[in-house]
């Protein structure tokens, strides 16, 4: 999964909603491929990418959605899935849920389905 070109930062994506509320489309896509349960966010075809223009990949749609609601995002739509796996093993900016309903990075270690939700 590429994401040369134009990127959408987080800082851009927390204040979509004020800037852009009518014209901002974001989408939650499944990256996992065969492992499963990884997703990755875009904003008006533009991929969620670090600071470090790393891919932000979420393990488990619920972290997808607690990411998004702590940034008072509530509308989003499916997004479709892209041609290429994007394994959360560590290899990109990864995120999951802790025990305390809080984010944590995920490590290559981790097993992806354990915090799927």
């Amino acid at each position: 999964m590429a994401t040369s070109g134009r990127i959408a930062t987080w800082l851009e994506l927390a204040v979509a909603p004020q800037w852009r509320q009518t014209s901002c489309r974001i989408r939650v896509h499944a990256v996992g491929g065969k492992e499963g349960g990884c997703f990755a966010i875009s904003m008006n075809e533009r991929w969620l990418c670090s600071s470090s223009g790393g891919l932000t990949v979420f393990c488990g749609l619920g972290t997808a959605r607690r990411f998004l609601k702590l940034l008072r995002i509530e509308k989003f739509e499916q997004g479709e899935s892209p041609d290429v796996s994007v394994p959360c093993d560590g290899s990109r900016y990864c995120l999951r849920m802790d025990n305390n309903n809080g984010l944590r990075r995920c490590l290559p270690s981790q097993e992806v389905g354990r915090y799927a939700a």
